[in-house]
């Protein structure tokens, strides 16, 4: 789990919170933030939050799993930039692993069991009753 500090201000001039959704390319390419909650609200985070004495700003604590599919982002609103999306946490795109053959899985386990005999056999005793 990866832990993130922030801190945002929801009231006033200049105030920004937080969003979890991701992002999608529409037909002429531009890039569109897609919200799906808040961070208070995915079961999936851990989010504590802590607002300051006279309520002005939110310090935010949130624990984020390696494996958590969205992006976490800070929306800041002001009249001169009407919206600005800066990216806190963003998933890991396109990592997913591509699956290797049974025969790949073979040779690398016999790769790694090389010099030792007595695993080399057994490794092979199990593979032939398969």
């Amino acid at each position: 789990m990866q832990r993130i500090e922030v801190t945002t201000k929801p009231n006033g001039a200049g105030r920004n919170w937080l969003e979890v959704g991701h992002f999608e390319t529409d037909e002429l390419g531009r890039k569109q933030w897609v919200k799906q909650n808040g961070p208070h609200q995915d079961r999936r985070l851990k989010a504590d939050r802590q607002y300051s004495a006279r309520g002005e700003t939110i310090d935010w604590i949130i624990l984020v799993p390696d494996d958590y599919p969205l992006t976490l982002v800070r929306v800041s609103y002001d009249r001169l930039n009407p919206r600005e999306i800066e990216v806190i946490w963003e998933a890991d795109g396109g990592t997913v692993q591509q699956e290797i053959s049974r025969a790949e899985k073979i040779k690398r386990a016999l790769e790694l069991a090389g010099g030792n005999e007595e695993l080399t056999n057994l490794l092979k005793e199990l593979l032939t009753n398969n």
